[in-house]
C-alpha cells in the first residue's frame, strides 16, 4: 500500500485557531504509527474513525505536555475500552519512559490490572539510527528547550517513501540532513514573523527553504498568526497543515485527500 500521512493535530501548545495538538498518523504496508500523541489526539483518532489498536508505535519528539499529554489516554482507552492485546511500542529521547510513567500515575493511579498487552519503551539518542518495527529511524538533534530536554526530529525511511519530522525547533543545520530527500517534510512553523530560540518561524525560514532539499514542505505546530498568513505562504512545494489533511506518497505524483498534486 502506498505510504499516507494524516495529521491528526496541527496546532500549537494553545490550540491556536481551535486545533488539536501535535500528532500525525503514519501509515504504510506494515501498519500504523504515531508521531507526538498531544491530549487531543486521542479523540482526533476516533473523529477520523482510526482504531487505537491499529497503533503499534508512539514515536515522542519531545517531553513538553503539548506533544506526549495524550499518551495516558490511549493507555486507559487500550485497558478498558478498546480492549488491546497487540503490543504497543513508545519511542522518544532519553527519558521518556519515566516521564510517561509519571504522568500515568498523576493521571489514574500507579496499578494497570488490565493491561493485557506489553508495553516496550526504547529510548534513542540523537543521530541514532535504529531498525524498529521494520523501518529505519533516524533522529536528529533539534533546538528547543535545551539543555533541559533532548528535542528529537526523525527521519523515517520507508519501503515507498522517506518522511521526515521536526516537532517543536528553532533554526538548526540538522535540519538540512533531517529533511534532504524526503518525500514530504513537517516542519515546525509556529509563528509568521519573528524571532525566537524555541521555535521557527516563516520569516526565519523562508530564506532557507532551498537548503531542506524536500519535495513537500509541509509547515505545522502553526499559530494564529501563520494561519493568517495562510495565502501569503502556500505555493509551490510549500503548504500549511489543517486538522485531518491526509497526505498519499508513491511512486508517481503526490496526491492531496481532496485529490490536488502535491
Amino acid at each position: 500500500m502506498p505510504v499516507e500521512l494524516t495529521v491528526l493535530g496541527s496546532g500549537d501548545a494553545f490550540n491556536s485557531a481551535g486545533r488539536g495538538n501535535a500528532c500525525y498518523l503514519l501509515r504504510d504496508a506494515l501498519g500504523a504509527l504515531c508521531v507526538d500523541f498531544g491530549p487531543t489526539a486521542l479523540m482526533q483518532l476516533k473523529a477520523r474513525r482510526v482504531a487505537p489498536n491499529d497503533i503499534d508505535a508512539i514515536f515522542i519528539t519531545h517531553l513538553h505536555g503539548d506533544h506526549f499529554g495524550g499518551v495516558h489516554l490511549f493507555l486507559i482507552d487500550a485497558e478498558y475500552s478498546s480492549r488491546r492485546e497487540r503490543p504497543l511500542t513508545i519511542c522518544g529521547p532519553i527519558g521518556v519512559r519515566s516521564r510517561l510513567e509519571r504522568w500515568h500515575e498523576l493521571a489514574f493511579g500507579k496499578a494497570s490490572p488490565n493491561r493485557r498487552f506489553q508495553l516496550n519503551f526504547i529510548e534513542l539518542d540523537a543521530g541514532q539510527t535504529r531498525e524498529i518495527l521494520g523501518r529505519r529511524v533516524t533522529a536528529f538533534p533539534m533546538a528547543h528547550m535545551q539543555p533541559t530536554d533532548s528535542p528529537l526530529g526523525y527521519r523515517f525511511e520507508l519501503d515507498d517513501a522517506c518522511v521526515a519530522l521536526s516537532g517543536d525547533t528553532a533554526w538548526t543545520d540538522a535540519l538540512i540532513e533531517l529533511a534532504q530527500g524526503t518525500d514530504l517534510f513537517v516542519c515546525d512553523c509556529t509563528e509568521a514573523s519573528g524571532t525566537s530560540p524555541q521555535h521557527l518561524s516563516w520569516e526565519a525560514l523562508a530564506p532557507k527553504v532551498d537548503l531542506l532539499r524536500t519535495r513537500h514542505l509541509l509547515l505545522s505546530h502553526l499559530g494564529a498568526s501563520m494561519r493568517q498568513a495562510a495565502t501569503t505562504i502556500e505555493g509551490g512545494h510549500v503548504s500549511l497543515a489543517e486538522d485531518g489533511l491526509c497526505l498519499t506518497l508513491s511512486a508517481g505524483p503526490r496526491t492531496t485527500d481532496t485529490g490536488h498534486a502535491i
